[in-house]
C-alpha cells in the first residue's frame, strides 16, 4: 500500500492499485451529487475529491439548504451526514424522498458522531449501512459506484 495523506478526517490513497473501481472522469462527468454535511472541512474535501473524479458536486451545510437545492435542481445522488444541526439525517432522507423518490437507492450515509442505535435505525429503514468517519475516500467512491453513480 502506498503513502497516505490525512486531510479533513479522511484518508486519501495515492497508489494506482487503490484507484481501481473509481469511475473514469468521463463516466462520472454527467453525474450530479449533493453533499450534505455540517463540517465545512468535510464539505470542502469531498467536493474537491469528487469533482476531481469527474462528478458535478454541490454542497449544503444543513437540511434547509439541502431541501432548497433539491427543489431547485436534479441530482443523481446524495452523500448525507447523519448528524446535522437542524434535524437528523434520516429525517432529512425521508423528506428528500418526498421531493425526489428516485434518490431512494442513491444515498450514501456518512457519520462521525452517530450513536450505535442511530446507525442501526438507518440500516433497518434504508437497507444500507453508514460509512463512518474518518473513512477512506476510496470506500466512498466504491459505494457510489455500487449505487450506480
Amino acid at each position: 500500500m502506498g503513502p497516505r495523506t490525512r486531510s479533513g478526517g479522511s484518508y486519501l490513497a495515492e497508489t494506482a492499485e487503490e484507484t481501481r473501481g473509481i469511475p473514469a472522469q468521463d463516466e462520472a462527468r454527467s453525474r450530479r451529487l449533493l453533499v450534505v454535511d455540517d463540517d465545512p472541512g468535510v464539505l470542502e474535501l469531498l467536493s474537491e475529491v469528487l469533482t476531481g473524479a469527474g462528478y458535478q458536486v454541490e454542497t449544503a451545510f444543513d437540511s434547509g439548504d439541502a431541501l432548497d437545492r433539491l427543489a431547485a435542481g436534479r441530482y443523481d445522488g446524495l452523500v448525507l451526514d447523519l448528524v446535522l444541526p437542524e434535524e437528523d439525517g434520516l429525517v432529512l432522507y425521508e423528506r428528500v424522498l418526498e421531493l425526489t423518490p428516485s434518490l431512494r437507492d442513491r444515498v450514501v450515509f456518512i457519520s462521525g458522531e452517530a450513536r450505535e442505535h442511530q446507525l442501526h435505525r438507518v440500516t433497518r429503514r434504508t437497507g444500507v449501512g453508514v460509512l463512518r468517519k474518518p473513512f477512506n475516500i476510496l470506500d466512498l467512491m466504491r459505494i457510489l459506484r455500487e449505487r450506480g453513480l
